[in-house]
């Protein structure tokens, strides 16, 4: 494949359209007339005398074509990315950026931590978090728009590499005064009835407590849901209610809301696992790897 294509203003044209879906909606990301990118993306189709797209009512899909070029674009793009970064960490890591996305969790406490430790050795690098959904941390991977995820345990996808798996048992997180607070541990059941909050049903944690209540015939309804971590926490805290949660995500949150995590012992609750995420096949700039390093021992050193 011809270098001067890959270089072309064509192939970024394109790639938007790949992430977007639409010539209109690429035109407002990218700032430029839709018009423009059409021409574009009709002169690339030419070049590679190929159809690149499947052109349908409600937007544009890649063809097969066009979904190879979009995957060899975009490793071209994180390539170019590594080594203008491996340039300026010839100078050692004083300078760089890395690139996570999360679930919502890691975001209350673990991951800003993580971060702190790690400017503490290298001030000059810096780090952009977005928070998502499962499904949307795996599609940044696979688009080379991040450079690390982390989430709860899914689907195995492929060109996805899982640098540190671990286990993440789901613990009833309450108010230190909860009829409940003495116990050692406890079953859903036993939470029937009580007032509850609970992630949205788009979040994964979520999904495998329905689960669990439904192979058990259990019908538990939630006083509160939200996509909130903080907001359940003060849920817990102020209305005398009882919210779930993995104990990595509210460990150091416990003491300051005078809460307490209790584990739940039904099997399936236990049923979660924590992962670090990259894409696969990508040779990682020294900042990054240097940053999975560290996310691997912490994520190791807090459930051991």
């Amino acid at each position: 494949m011809s270098a001067r294509i890959l270089q072309d203003t064509a192939i970024r044209y394109f790639l938007e359209v790949v992430r977007c879906g639409s010539i209109s909606e690429a035109a407002i990301r990218l700032n430029v007339a839709g018009s423009a990118i059409s021409r574009q993306i009709s002169g690339l189709e030419a070049s590679l005398n190929t159809t690149l797209f499947e052109r349908r009512k409600r937007g544009m899909i890649p063809s097969a074509a066009g979904e190879l070029l979009a995957a060899y674009a975009f490793k071209n793009q994180l390539e170019t990315e590594r080594v203008s970064n491996e340039i300026i960490e010839l100078q050692g890591m004083r300078r760089g950026e890395v690139r996570i996305t999360s679930t919502t969790g890691f975001s209350i406490d673990f991951l800003p931590r993580v971060i702190s430790e790690f400017r503490e050795r290298f001030s000059g690098i810096h780090f952009h978090l977005d928070v998502v959904n499962a499904r949307e941390v795996t599609r940044r991977l696979l688009e080379g728009e991040t450079d690390i995820g982390l989430t709860f345990s899914q689907t195995p996808e492929p060109n996805i590499n899982v640098q540190c798996r671990r286990s993440a048992p789901i613990f009833a997180v309450m108010s230190q005064s909860h009829p409940l607070a003495n116990r050692q541990s406890l079953r859903l059941s036993q939470l029937a009835g009580y007032s509850l909050g609970m992630p949205t049903r788009e979040i994964m944690m979520r999904s495998v407590i329905d689960a669990c209540c439904s192979r058990q015939g259990l019908f538990i309804e939630p006083t509160f849901t939200t996509t909130s971590m903080i907001s359940l926490l003060s849920f817990a805290s102020l209305n005398g209610g009882i919210i779930f949660s993995t104990e990595l995500l509210v460990r150091h949150y416990l003491q300051a809301y005078n809460l307490l995590a209790i584990p739940i012992s039904d099997r399936d609750m236990n049923s979660l696992n924590m992962e670090l995420h990259t894409l696969a096949g990508r040779t990682l700039p020294k900042a990054v790897s240097s940053f999975v390093d560290l996310l691997k021992a912490r994520l190791q050193h807090t459930v051991d």
